[in-house]
């Protein structure tokens, strides 16, 4: 199966590629069906992607300082 082809543009995209833990999100969306990626799927609709929106449609809680 082909690579989204926004990943080059993906905030999130470079973190998953770390490795460990993060790399699961891209096993599942990135490199698997990103058809189903919550953040492509805006990007589709031409819709604004927020930074912390991670690909099952669920909003990364920020960390404080």
């Amino acid at each position: 199966m082909p690579q989204c082809p926004h990943e080059a543009s993906c905030r999130l995209f470079p973190l998953f590629s770390m490795g460990g833990t993060l790399a699961v999100w891209k096993t599942n969306y990135c490199c698997s069906d990103f058809t189903r990626c919550a953040r492509y799927q805006r990007n589709l609709r031409e819709a604004w992607v927020p930074d912390n929106l991670l690909p099952n449609g669920m909003l990364l809680k920020k960390v404080a300082k």
